[in-house]
C-alpha cells in the first residue's frame, strides 16, 4: 500500500480544497479520509490519500506546492504505514460522550481537562474550543467529543472534572452522546 498523510495549513481563502483535491486527482490518487476546519481565519486540513504504486510523497508535495504557489500555505505530505498504536489495536469497548466546559478563559484549560480525561482512560476524538475572552462565560466554550471505556467509573470521572470546574470557575458537563444529541434537537 502506498498511502500518505497530507496536512495543509494557512490563511483561509476560497479554492484551497479545490486545488489540493484536483492535484490529488491528477496524480490518480484517492482521498480516503479528510478532515477540514477553520480556526478564526486559519484553514486546516488533514487528508489520508492512497497513491498509485509509481507515485511518492515527495512528488505529490511538490505538485501541491506548485499548484498553491502564492497562497501562503504550509503543506506537508508524509508517507503513512497505517501502523496503528498498541492502544488502538487493543481498544477497549467504549461509549461516546460529550464534555462541555463553559467559563472564563485562562491558560492551561485544555491541558487540565485533557489531562484528567487521559488519567481516566478517555480518548478525545474531537475538540472544538472558542475563546473570545471577556466576562461573558458563553464567549468561552470547549466541546470535547470523547470515547469513554465502559470500565470507567463515570462518577469518579465526573467528580474529577467537578474538581477542575470548582477550582477554575467553570461549568463542566458530561453527557452521553445520545442524550446530548436529543437535548440539542429539542432546543433547535
Amino acid at each position: 500500500m502506498n498511502k500518505v498523510l497530507i496536512s495543509v495549513l494557512g490563511s483561509d481563502q476560497p479554492g484551497i480544497m479545490a486545488i489540493v483535491a484536483d492535484v490529488i486527482n491528477k496524480h490518480n490518487a484517492n482521498i480516503e479520509n479528510l478532515s477540514q476546519t477553520l480556526l478564526n481565519n486559519v484553514f486546516g486540513a488533514l487528508l489520508q490519500v492512497q497513491l498509485t504504486q509509481e507515485d511518492g510523497a515527495e512528488s505529490l508535495q511538490k505538485a501541491i506546492e506548485a499548484a498553491c504557489e502564492g497562497m501562503a500555505l504550509f503543506i506537508r505530505v508524509h508517507p503513512w504505514s497505517e501502523k496503528t498504536s498498541d492502544w488502538y489495536q487493543h481498544k477497549p469497548e467504549v461509549q461516546p460522550y460529550i464534555v462541555t466546559a463553559i467559563g472564563p478563559d485562562r491558560q492551561g484549560l485544555v491541558a487540565e481537562i485533557a489531562g484528567k480525561l487521559f488519567f481516566h482512560g478517555v480518548n478525545i476524538t474531537h475538540i472544538q474550543a472558542i475563546f473570545k475572552g471577556g466576562d461573558n462565560p458563553m464567549n468561552n466554550l470547549m466541546v470535547f467529543e470523547v470515547d469513554v471505556p465502559r470500565a470507567t467509573v463515570m462518577n469518579e470521572l465526573r467528580d474529577a472534572l467537578d474538581t477542575i470546574a470548582e477550582r477554575l470557575d467553570l461549568e463542566i458537563s458530561v453527557q452521553h452522546r445520545k442524550i446530548f444529541d436529543s437535548v440539542s434537537n429539542i432546543l433547535n
